[in-house]
């Protein structure tokens, strides 16, 4: 009688030090022994700590599929693994000092996944069983693929004229009362005192970028402001009064520069409501685009209060303010600072994402419009992709067997 192995689950099993009977330990040896780079990758896994254990376990229900085939190819081919006598270098994914080589390995296996079509997806109400995508089926030919954004954005002078930044050259491209407006390149926008200028009078600057853009802005205190895509920022071109005000539609990252006696405030507007941000000297995400349905202010370091009518909120690091579309205000605590933030530092970060949520962000980033048919199984998406790829890269780690997506000009078409 012919036995049929799941080589996942076998090696789940390994990795885990669970007894393997004869038979599967014989086809694991058969396997590894295939190919060195196996072998490799599994001991210094199985070599880690727990938390490389707990991740692996998730994956035990994967029965139809061969994830270490798909992941372990993946990584040779892309250069996230390398090789014995290989020239690829090693890790894609950047990681902090410090940390451990095994936390390389899991960044790089997460992004071999999602790039070679190794994406897990969480369904909803499986209690965290991850379950494999089906291969995406191959087209005879190639359809039009959407590229990635970039850093591109328009600068609205205080008399009205606009100047797009993504043609202008670098150096400085306005004057603004006693301020220079410098592009520094690589998406940089900065404010600087004109040598011998006298002092402004009120003046107001915005800066907007498009969807599929970002832009990256010095405001005239120092405090730095990433601007997200589809978003703008409505500033003074230069801080006179008692505090420091700048308005928000859409998404930003803010670092302040810290001065007690002039608080920075940050007027949110989403739909037909304004909130406000209160803040020292601190570094924080704002999410308010008008599609999403709760308004989210995230505190990385320092402290800033919410307020929202008479609703308010003092926040603490990894703490974030959720506002309801109904104007309920709640607190969570010890967020996934890595997710929110993760677009500034050039990545798609999905943790437990529900396929909406993933859809708005990609039709943000690639200038799509999304439409939906059929009846979609909820979905739930987890893992880390470069911003960099163009969108076929991406939707191709996303399909399952649950869904399944088509790629028409600018729409993108999800389905069962």
């Amino acid at each position: 009688m012919e036995h049929s192995f799941d080589i996942d689950r076998i090696v789940n099993k390994y990795v885990r030090e669970e007894a393997l009977s004869p038979e599967e330990n014989a086809f694991l040896q058969q396997w590894l022994q295939a190919d060195p780079a196996r072998e490799a990758i599994i001991n210094d896994i199985k070599n880690q700590t727990d938390w490389m254990k707990d991740s692996l376990r998730q994956m035990q229900q994967t029965s139809n599929s061969r994830i270490w085939d798909r992941v372990s190819s993946r990584l040779e081919e892309e250069g996230y693994w390398k090789p014995e006598g290989a020239a690829v270098e090693v890790p894609v994914v950047p990681i902090s000092a410090g940390r451990h080589w095994w936390r390389k390995l899991a960044a790089a296996v997460a992004v071999a996944a999602i790039a070679g079509g190794g994406y897990w997806v969480v369904r909803h109400g499986s209690r965290g069983a991850v379950v494999p995508e089906a291969q995406p089926q191959v087209a005879a030919t190639k359809p039009a693929d959407a590229q990635p954004g970039g850093n591109r954005a328009v600068l609205t002078l205080s008399n009205g004229q606009q100047i797009n930044l993504d043609n202008s050259g670098n150096g400085v491209v306005a004057s603004q009362g006693n301020m220079n407006v410098t592009k520094l390149g690589d998406g940089q926008l900065a404010y600087n005192k004109a040598s011998g200028a006298s002092a402004a009078a009120a003046l107001f600057n915005t800066l907007s970028t498009p969807r599929a853009g970002q832009f990256t802005l010095t405001l005239p205190d120092g405090s730095k402001v990433w601007l997200n895509n589809a978003s703008s920022i409505r500033y003074p071109v230069a801080f006179t009064g008692a505090t420091r005000e700048v308005e928000l539609n859409g998404e930003a990252y803010f670092e302040i520069a810290k001065d007690a006696s002039h608080p920075f405030r940050v007027a949110v507007h989403k739909a037909d409501r304004t909130s406000t941000i209160e803040v020292l000297g601190t570094s924080f995400n704002i999410m308010a685009y008008d599609d999403e349905g709760a308004e989210r202010t995230t505190l990385v370091e320092g402290s800033v209060r919410f307020v929202s009518g008479n609703a308010s909120a003092l926040l603490k690091p990894e703490e974030q303010s959720v506002l309801d579309e109904k104007g309920s205000l709640k607190t969570l605590d010890h967020v996934n600072i890595a997710e929110i933030t993760a677009w500034k530092n050039g990545f798609f970060h999905f943790d437990h994402a529900s396929l909406e949520t993933t859809m708005r962000q990609l039709a943000r980033w690639y200038d799509v419009d999304v439409k939906y048919e059929g009846n979609i199984p909820d979905q739930q998406f987890m893992g880390k992709i470069q911003r960099n790829l163009p969108l076929s890269a991406v939707l191709k780690g996303l399909e399952n067997e649950h869904v399944h997506f088509q790629l028409d000009g600018r729409q993108l078409v999800v389905k069962p």
